[in-house]
């Protein structure tokens, strides 16, 4: 008994170590969130909105964007861009994955807890900017409170481990041909106009959601959109499906990180 207490002492004393480690390597991403950016936090915000401010102006010129009777012009938006630029800045883990890092010369830090530190620090500067953002928006637009703040926060949360599973699993790839940046940067623009930025499954025909509805991020700003408003309740969204695309490319994102650690870094 003496042995199996000792042993739990020893494990619990290691993570409250590798805690304390996430926690100094968060702070540290935090301090220098934004230094690759001239406009420092102020990119943050100008990003999304520019997305919003953009899809608000295209609605008055195309009546077809307009959205389904009952959801407010700036709140369907700003639900459709939230979401997916959580996903974007979850699979930005592929890069610290497969990169040196010199924080990696202490023997307590591994890639993993970098790429959990600097996904930690960002979603935290995202997930803040979306409530402050939508309780404005949603008050200027008599849209406030919503009807499930827990699903929106699921949204919010699926839509950034699913891209950091996507991102961990192809890490491995970028690790042997680097070049692999410059196409992810092509597909985010598609990836963005077929997961519901600016449009939500019921304006698309019906013939198409068969191929539309295997994305799960659409599923995600799907659920967003109908936890937000009462008037709407979405045809397609599936958080059992969504469950199953996170938990599968986490997985999959995990075997690959732990398979590169012994490749030397290029």
């Amino acid at each position: 008994m003496g042995d199996l207490q000792l042993a739990y002492a020893q494990v619990l004393k290691k993570w409250k170590a590798q805690g304390n480690t996430l926690k100094a390597l968060t702070i540290h991403q935090l301090q220098g969130q934004m230094s690759t950016y001239r406009y420092g936090f102020a990119w943050v915000l100008l990003e999304p909105l520019i997305f919003i401010a953009a899809f608000r102006m295209m609605r008055k010129f195309f009546g077809a964007m307009a959205q389904p009777s009952g959801m407010t012009p700036l709140m369907f938006y700003v639900l459709g861009v939230f979401p997916i630029f959580m996903f974007f800045d979850g699979l930005r883990t592929y890069a610290v994955a497969a990169s040196r890092s010199k924080l990696l010369d202490f023997p307590t830090v591994s890639p993993l807890d970098l790429m959990i530190a600097k996904n930690v620090a960002s979603f935290s500067v995202y997930f803040i900017l979306f409530w402050v953002l939508a309780v404005t928006v949603s008050n200027f637009e008599s849209a406030w409170p919503p009807e499930n703040v827990l699903k929106i926060m699921f949204a919010l949360l699926a839509c950034w481990i699913l891209g950091q599973g996507v991102g961990l699993a192809v890490s491995g790839a970028y690790l042997f041909f680097p070049p692999l940046k410059q196409f992810i940067g092509y597909t985010n623009f598609v990836v963005r106009m077929i997961s519901g930025m600016f449009f939500c499954i019921t304006m698309i025909p019906v013939t198409v959601w068969p191929y539309l509805t295997w994305n799960p991020l659409l599923h995600l700003t799907e659920i967003a959109r109908d936890a937000w408003f009462e008037s709407y309740v979405s045809p397609i969204a599936n958080p059992g499906f969504v469950l199953e695309c996170v938990l599968g490319t986490t997985l999959l994102g995990l075997l690959v990180e732990r398979s590169i650690r012994r490749v030397p870094k290029i």
